[in-house]
């Protein structure tokens, strides 16, 4: 009997996971039970689908000593660990009340059907710490012996007579018990299966769209903006999305395409994208009239929103080739970690180009603090030499418009060191002229440094400042320019032999938020800005003289500033 029993229970149980495997099929299942959704709908629909499959445990149960030994209280404690309360009573319900109309002339019909009730009850409770437990394996077990043991409470309490039931619990209390704890296991097994499944899908959706958007990256850093770079995008997305057309748009126009002859203006689905800023996805043929999608495209669609922050700045769009299959949920996961992507490179995109403008805004306000009275002073100097030194005033009115047209016209983010040094060297012939060759200026660096790129107006700043602070006599101005390579970074060097600052003085020039000394809180901020810390001045002095010091990094100067 034995023998025969766990046959007849094991080919039971076998029934069961082959049902629970067929509900995983339908999307109302697998939403529960990877936890994505669990609103009462679908608490109702997991607790009647396996209510039924309980039902059929009894139909498929094995008559012992005139009772029907079967499978069904795992349905219905699954039912309880999977959509709680609501599943688990519904389930519980249903199996109880079946199995209690059934055969109701058994002994145990009242007390089976009650327990069967329990079963969802304890399913329920043991919801809760399911899926914080660490042995899930054991903790099924042990829901599936506690189930057990109450159903043999309910038949000590309800069927009668009781040497009938204690018998009958003799026989199969530890085949049930065996049983259904590998059903048990086995079933969560089949559902954590779907769970693994689906993260699996998840990740390569997630992979494949990151892989996308990293081949497209260089050319979104110019936004919407540039046509034959959204072209390229449109070419790369088709490439990997083998079996469909793509659609990049603004909020007025198709910007490119890749595969589809694109019909006058913009599609429905797009111009509704834009407008509520929702994706608009529509997977079933017979709701797309033809004339709405782009010729050679099969029915069906799905359009992403592109975003900058809230605001809805474009779309992109998937429409499946004409010979494809219809656009599945699968694609529209992809689609929409895609246009993620996509969206979070035009946005940092555009946070970069609101710091660019602020940085040529900045700079322009540099470039209008430029000391006026170095202008008059030299334009005092020119007319006095007119008369008396034609040839030099001449000479010196050239220094100066190529001198001011280097200060006001600079456009370029970077220049090479040699055009910097170039303007200094003009402010020194005009700052020559007016101190009648008072300034004596000593230079080293190595060639090879002349073609290293770095922001324009940092040096000649500094020069200005050794100039006008750094002199032992009016007529003694010894000013060091030193610039040379050390490990990754090139360092520069503007020193004077003047009689140095007052401690409290250099303090402040040493502190780079404090604007008393605007030309080197200028040079500062512009520094820290575009460096980081470690390229902030640095100020030395003695009573023998200052240095102003810093560093820019070399290679990483040399990728953010060499042409294209």
């Amino acid at each position: 009997m034995s023998d025969s029993l766990l046959a007849s229970l094991f080919l039971n149980i076998s029934l069961l996971l082959c049902a629970s495997a067929f509900l995983t099929e339908f999307k109302s299942t697998r939403k529960v039970v990877q936890n994505r959704e669990n609103d009462l709908g679908c608490q109702i629909i997991i607790g009647l689908l396996f209510g039924v499959m309980a039902c059929l445990s009894t139909y498929f149960g094995v008559d012992v000593q005139g009772a029907i030994v079967n499978t069904r209280v795992v349905s219905v404690a699954g039912a309880g660990l999977i959509a709680g309360p609501v599943g688990g009573l519904i389930a519980g319900g249903i199996g109880g009340l079946h199995r209690y109309l059934y055969n109701q002339s058994s002994f145990t019909s009242l007390a089976c059907g009650v327990g069967t009730v329990w079963f969802g009850v304890v399913g329920a409770v043991a919801q809760h710490y399911y899926s914080k437990t660490r042995h899930r394996k054991i903790y099924l077990v042990a829901v599936t012996i506690i189930g057990e043991l109450f159903q043999v409470f309910w038949l000590l309490l309800l069927a009668r007579p009781l040497s009938a039931v204690i018998e009958l619990e003799k026989v199969i209390l530890l085949p049930k018990i065996l049983v259904n704890s590998v059903g048990m296991v086995l079933m969560f097994e089949t559902f954590d299966r779907l769970r693994q499944n689906h993260t699996d899908e998840l990740v390569q959706y997630q992979t494949r769209a990151l892989y996308i958007a990293d081949q497209c990256l260089p050319y979104l850093r110019e936004g919407l903006h540039n046509h034959e770079n959204l072209s390229v995008v449109s070419d790369i997305v088709r490439n990997n999305t083998t079996g469909y057309h793509v659609l990049l748009t603004d909020r007025t126009t198709v910007l490119a395409y890749s595969g589809a002859e694109i019909l006058e203006g913009l599609p429905p689905s797009v111009m509704e994208c834009l407008k509520t800023g929702a994706p608009q996805i529509d997977l079933h043929p017979k709701k797309v009239q033809a004339k709405q999608l782009p010729r050679c495209a099969a029915e069906g669609f799905i359009t992403m929103p592109l975003r900058a922050g809230e605001a809805v700045i474009g779309t992109m769009t998937l429409l499946p080739d004409a010979g494809s299959p219809l656009a599945a949920e699968s694609d529209v996961h992809f689609a929409t970690t895609l246009a993620k992507f996509f969206s979070t490179i035009l946005e940092l995109n555009n946070v970069d180009y609101q710091i660019k403008l602020r940085h040529q805004a900045e700079f322009r306000a540099f470039q209008a603090q430029i000391n006026p009275h170095f202008f008059y002073n030299t334009l005092n100097t020119i007319s006095a030499f007119c008369r008396t030194k034609p040839d030099e005033a001449r000479r010196l009115l050239c220094t100066l418009a190529d001198y001011y047209r280097h200060t006001l016209s600079v456009n370029e983010e970077f220049v090479t060191l040699a055009s910097e040094l170039k303007n200094v060297q003009n402010y020194l012939i005009i700052t020559r002229a007016r101190f009648e060759d008072a300034i004596h200026l000593s230079c080293e660096w190595p060639p090879e440094a002349e073609e290293f790129r770095l922001p324009p107006l940092i040096i000649q700043p500094l020069v200005e400042n050794a100039v006008r602070h750094g002199g032992t006599t009016v007529n003694d101005r010894r000013i060091h320019i030193r610039i040379w390579p050390e490990n990754d970074r090139m360092w520069f060097s503007i020193r004077d032999e003047g009689h140095g600052f007052p401690p409290e003085v250099l303090k402040d020039l040493n502190d780079p938020e404090n604007k008393r000394y605007s030309g080197l809180f200028n040079v500062s901020k512009r520094l820290l800005s575009e460096y980081g810390s470690e390229s902030r001045l640095q100020v030395e002095s003695t009573p023998n003289g200052s240095t102003v010091k810093f560093s820019l990094p070399i290679e990483t100067e040399r990728e953010r500033g060499a042409p294209a």
